[in-house]
């Protein structure tokens, strides 16, 4: 594409070069992947500044470097420009540069604290499995129409998530779901989406030390349905969160759940007069609940059995069934058609990878789940679900941690929830990165109650608090392994300030585990 074209009408100002004669071939923020023809952005990030590098990017053949600070970059043989406000910018050029892809699909953002990997699986399952083609950009997976990767970031920055939206449309795609992090929204990574629908989840405490408080968290939260009002787009609410009438936009549709188990009542009694969606619990079996849906379709309430367990799955697969809902009808499928494919869908779907999923079989006398609980919230609705999977009379063990270098202040909560709500805990290692474990296992046990420490167990190692739990636990018991979930590395501190990756597989060590415990019961005599 020409420079001048590219940058045209974005408030990009020419600082040295003359842009004329300039082609495009490459938008890049990474100068190792400059190539002849690119443009280099040179943006400061959290842990390095990208103008240091623009010398290399030239060196590499980029023909123009886009900063927002020209006096620290000299010297350059390339057209330099500038923008004062770098990061939006950049997302609107590299929309441009890719053909305005986010434009051609029905693009539903999902933000909140928890439950947004969740509710962009069920509804990139429901979609897919209801004839429209959908890609994904999640935390585990991105999706593009092509192939399914393992994802490293739950929202990419902005020229690679323009290039992946371009191949999803290149590839036939006709909707896209993408989980959208506070830190993306604070750091204008979406700012050039054209985002058709808006997911809110929940809000509860997590990423203040990033965020500094709870009101500068949720108003980055916000600052997606601010993008999709902007589109006269629609936004699904979770309706029972407090801040759910401040951070909806303009055109809501509130979610609740009939008589909600937890006892919550909608944090905005107005929300059950406006149209919206509701989700009521009947009976549960195993891994299913039955669940009946109603929603502002024709038909009435549709009612199936779904692969999932927990109060809060019921919400996450009411709000991914109204975002399925709203893709097909705006792109011309029937309401009473969409609603009788995405029926049929529901009786499909499993939770994610790493999300509450079941790692033991049927031939293993006790129950584990892995879950990405990293929050206190998220871990009181894990072990809320797994206690309804307990027999009477049995036992409910929980093995967490916490992170490493992010909110402390979680720390204690997360004690203080475990301890309530699990009969038997093994407080260990998650990822510490540059941190001692002793002190965030410290910290945790800081929130757990004296009296429940005869119930408590400390192993710093994490695969030996796996085994002790698989090995301890009586016929019957319910593990829960928090904290990793999909996860496949631990982040330990390393030498001088280093962090080491080595591979970590929750799943894979509950399954040796089981294994050893396995045959420790068939060597037993009769």
């Amino acid at each position: 594409m020409d420079l001048t074209r590219l940058i045209d009408g974005l408030g990009i100002q020419v600082a040295s070069g003359d842009p004329g004669p300039l082609r495009v071939l490459d938008v890049t923020e990474d100068s190792r992947t400059a190539m002849p023809g690119s443009l280099f952005v040179a943006r400061r990030g959290l842990e390095s500044d990208g103008r240091a590098f623009a010398a290399d990017a030239v060196d590499a053949g980029a023909v123009a470097v886009l900063t927002d600070d020209p006096d620290v970059i000299d010297n350059l043989d390339a057209c330099v420009l500038t923008a004062s406000e770098l990061a939006g910018t950049a997302a609107r050029l590299a929309e441009r540069f890719y053909g305005d892809p986010s434009g051609s699909l029905f693009v539903v953002g999902v933000t909140g604290t928890n439950g947004k990997t969740t509710v962009a699986h069920l509804a990139h399952r429901l979609l897919n499995a209801a004839g429209v083609r959908t890609g994904l950009v999640g935390t585990v997976d991105i999706d593009d129409g092509r192939e399914r990767a393992p994802a490293s970031m739950t929202t990419p920055p902005a020229l690679e998530l323009s290039r992946t939206l371009g191949v999803m449309v290149e590839s036939g795609c006709r909707a896209a779901i993408m989980e959208v992090s506070s830190h993306a929204l604070d750091q204008g990574r979406v700012d050039a989406v054209a985002f058709d629908a808006g997911v809110f989840t929940n809000l509860s405490g997590d990423h203040l030390d990033y965020h500094g408080s709870m009101d500068a968290y949720a108003s980055a939260k916000r600052r997606l349905f601010e993008i999709v009002d902007a589109r006269g787009g629609v936004s699904i609410v979770n309706g029972h969160d407090e801040r759910a009438g401040w951070i909806a936009g303009s055109k809501p549709e509130f979610c609740w759940m009939n008589e909600n188990p937890s006892g919550e009542s909608a944090a905005d009694e107005a929300a059950f007069d406006e149209p919206g969606w509701s989700v009521s619990i009947g009976d549960r079996a195993g891994k299913a609940m039955r669940l009946s849906f109603d929603g502002p379709w024709p038909g009435g309430p549709l009612t199936t059995w779904v692969e999932l367990i927990g109060d809060h799955n019921a919400m996450n697969t009411l709000e991914a069934l109204a975002a399925a809902w709203h893709a097909m009808v705006d792109l011309g499928v029937d309401p009473g058609h969409a609603r009788e494919k995405l029926g049929r869908g529901l009786t499909l779907l499993t939770p994610p990878r790493g999300r509450l999923e079941i790692v033991s079989g049927d031939v293993d006398l006790v129950t584990v789940a892995i879950d990405f609980a990293h929050t206190d919230d998220a871990l009181r609705h894990a072990l809320l679900a797994a206690k309804g999977m307990v027999p009477e009379g049995r036992e409910l063990w929980v093995v967490f941690g916490a992170g490493g270098e992010r909110d402390t202040k979680k720390r204690p909560r997360m004690g203080a929830v475990a301890s309530e709500l699990a009969d038997r805990l093994i407080v260990t290692s998650d990822n510490p990165r540059r941190e001692t474990p002793s002190a965030i296992i410290s910290d945790i046990v800081g929130g757990i109650p004296k009296d429940r420490h005869v119930a408590m167990d400390v192993q710093a190692d994490r695969e030996r608090a796996i085994e002790a739990a698989v090995r301890r636990a009586s016929p019957g018991d319910v593990i829960v392994i928090a904290g990793k979930g999909h996860e496949t590395e631990q982040l330990l501190p390393g030498p001088v300030g280093e962090i080491v990756r080595r591979a970590f597989d929750d799943r894979e060590h509950a399954q040796r585990a089981l294994a050893s415990r396995r045959s420790v019961h068939e060597a037993k005599p009769a």
